[in-house]
């Protein structure tokens, strides 16, 4: 009995070894231990700031030694911030049947990106009577990212609460690719009545080429009393722009109601930049 079993224990072992090594032999042989190859064509591709995942891919071809072409399977992994104003490294990655993955960048360039720029919702010029609320007014938008104002930080503000006065108001903004833009802007604080005219404007900050002369007087959207009523009294624009030099200037509206309260907005012009 005793010498069955020890027949059976080495026909069993020897069997299992036998099919191990046949695994063995077979993984060895058929065991893919290449890499696949990703080909970019050119260092430097140009596209738009609306380019798709299928056009950041012209030009890049993946091959593999078992699969053969796995262009098909190539995915844009990754796109950096800036390493200069427009340009970034896109990095491409491929996976083969053996789950294999390679690597591979190049640059590229939006050319028609913009920095980041500011607007205004309403206008800087504030009555002591009423809260001088300069977040509530100022935005960010940016070609990539769009409305970027919760990523705007106003850094200096020198007016002060209830006086008269001309200041400033400063803010800086960052994109999701680490371009910042920077803005000052004057701010006016006067001693005008809450009965006086609303005057709203189509546009509260515009950005002009040197040389350019806008019709300030068509920038009027509509005029309000103190009760919201419609009226159209006569409007006096007073610019203070210097069309030929860079810089920042005010155009001032004003407009008076029947009781002699009269109203002021302000427009703000940048010239160039």
């Amino acid at each position: 009995m005793m010498r069955f079993l020890r027949i059976a224990v080495s026909a069993l072992f020897a069997v299992t070894l036998i099919v191990f090594s046949y695994f063995f032999v077979s993984n060895k042989l058929n065991r893919d231990d290449t890499i696949p190859v990703i080909t970019v064509k050119g260092d430097m591709l140009d596209v738009s700031i609306k380019a798709t995942n299928e056009d950041l891919l012209k030009g890049v071809t993946a091959h593999d030694d078992k699969d053969g072409d796995i262009t098909s399977k190539v995915i844009v992994e990754s796109i950096s911030k800036f390493t200069e104003k427009g340009v970034c490294k896109v990095t491409y990655a491929v996976c083969d049947g053996d789950n294999h993955v390679a690597n591979a960048s190049r640059k590229i360039r939006y050319t028609d990106y913009v920095s980041p720029s500011f607007g205004l919702y309403g206008d800087l010029c504030f009555s002591i009577y009423e809260n001088v609320g300069v977040s509530n007014i100022l935005y960010a938008t940016d070609c990539l990212d769009g409305n970027i104002t919760r990523d705007m930080i106003v850094t200096s503000s020198n007016f002060v609460a209830s006086t008269p006065g001309e200041f400033s108001v400063e803010a800086v903004v960052t994109n999701s690719k680490g371009d910042q833009s920077y803005i000052k802007l004057p701010l006016i604080v006067e001693d005008r009545s809450l009965s006086a005219p609303k005057i709203y404007l189509t546009k509260y900050l515009i950005n002009i080429k040197k040389g350019e002369q806008p019709d300030y007087a068509s920038m009027v959207r509509s005029i309000e009393d103190y009760s919201g009523n419609a009226i159209a009294p006569a409007v006096r624009v007073v610019s203070e722009v210097d069309p030929n030099n860079d810089g920042t200037y005010l155009v001032h509206y004003y407009a008076s109601d029947t009781e002699g309260y009269e109203g002021h907005s302000v427009l703000t012009v940048i010239v160039g930049n």
